[in-house]
């Protein structure tokens, strides 16, 4: 949400680097479409830019045409049939196409391989629904599990991830990609340096 710290991100490794725009339900971390322009331009090097949203195709495709940004993370009820629209309006702008499915998601597999089909370049299990978003959460490991051994495209893990034991949850779940946002904050909107510092020490570790 702020300069500053998207410097800092992109400073210590992050691969991609994400902001809520234009979010269904209120979150702290919400930004207007300027504000995500603004910031994205601060993101330099290797990295990547992602926007986090939800809602109905036609805004998701306007705030993609509106941010450009390398990916689209879809973090709300996001049908099959709206993902898809989504994918095909937007492929010739070379946006991936990120969705993100929850433990309480009905047919959780069924799920996974159905959005898998869609196109989606990879697929995100959070263990923290829409609703219970500010609260926080724990890694659901053993959901993590289900949904990457379903399908084919990358799996993303989120929920609950921080610098203590990011160690610990790679080792038990092999998951190539992870996805963190309150792990390395002080207050919400606000990254705490220390804690980025310390989550890529723990990711760049030797530990065969």
């Amino acid at each position: 949400m702020r300069e500053e710290d998207v410097q800092v991100c992109v400073r210590h490794g992050a691969d991609i680097v994400g902001f809520v725009v234009d979010y269904p339900q209120p979150v702290p971390w919400n930004l207007d479409i300027q504000s995500v322009k603004q910031l994205m331009k601060v993101v330099s090097g290797q990295s990547k830019t992602c926007i986090v949203t939800g809602g109905t195709p036609d805004k998701v495709i306007n705030l993609i045409l509106e941010t450009r940004p390398d990916y689209v993370q879809l973090h709300f009820d996001e049908s099959l049939v709206d993902t898809a629209k989504i994918i095909n309006e937007t492929k010739k702008y070379g946006v991936k196409i990120i969705k993100t499915l929850f433990p309480n998601t009905p047919d959780l597999e069924k799920a996974a391989v159905d959005f898998h089909m869609t196109g989606v370049d990879a697929l995100l299990f959070d263990s923290r629904t829409p609703d219970n978003v500010i609260l926080g959460g724990k890694a659901d490991i053993a959901g993590f599990i289900k949904v990457r051994d379903a399908v084919k495209c990358p799996v993303i893990l989120a929920g609950g991830i921080n610098p203590a034991n990011v160690e610990e949850i790679i080792k038990k779940t092999n998951a190539e990609i992870i996805d963190l946002m309150t792990g390395v904050e002080q207050s919400p909107g606000v990254k705490d340096e220390a804690k980025v510092i310390s989550l890529f020490k723990a990711l760049n570790r030797d530990n065969t």
